[in-house]
């Protein structure tokens, strides 16, 4: 389910040996953007990291839930106007019993955010 409606749009996806890969286009023109910021729209972390949460339950076909994020660090701030399609790369491990992931949001060369999530 993914709650901020309109915010991205998912173009493709991938599984890879560990997890998936995930393109998606940002939409500029989302109301997020109207106050943050006039004129100069940053993508908001709160907006990134609920689409990072809504793609990774999805990605677990609606089974797990993500209980708490261990890591979240924002890198770069994105400017939708310039950078409007990111690869999210999902990486599911098992460590010690505990089910996590981690998802690293890029563009290019430039890696914006990384979260460590665990299911719970």
């Amino acid at each position: 389910m993914e709650t901020l409606a309109g915010f991205y749009e998912r173009t493709s996806e991938e599984k890879t040996e560990s997890g998936f890969t995930v393109k998606v286009n940002l939409n500029a023109g989302h109301e997020v953007y109207e106050g943050h910021f006039v004129g100069k729209p940053v993508a908001p972390g709160a907006a990134l990291t609920q689409m990072v949460l809504d793609e990774a339950i999805r990605l677990t076909d609606d089974e797990k839930r993500v209980t708490e994020f261990r890591q979240i660090k924002f890198l770069s701030v994105i400017d939708p106007t310039k950078v409007n399609q990111l690869v999210l790369e999902y990486d599911f491990k098992e460590r010690n019993g505990v089910e996590m992931f981690i998802c690293t949001g890029r563009s290019g060369e430039t890696n914006y955010f990384k979260l460590n999530g665990i299911f719970g």
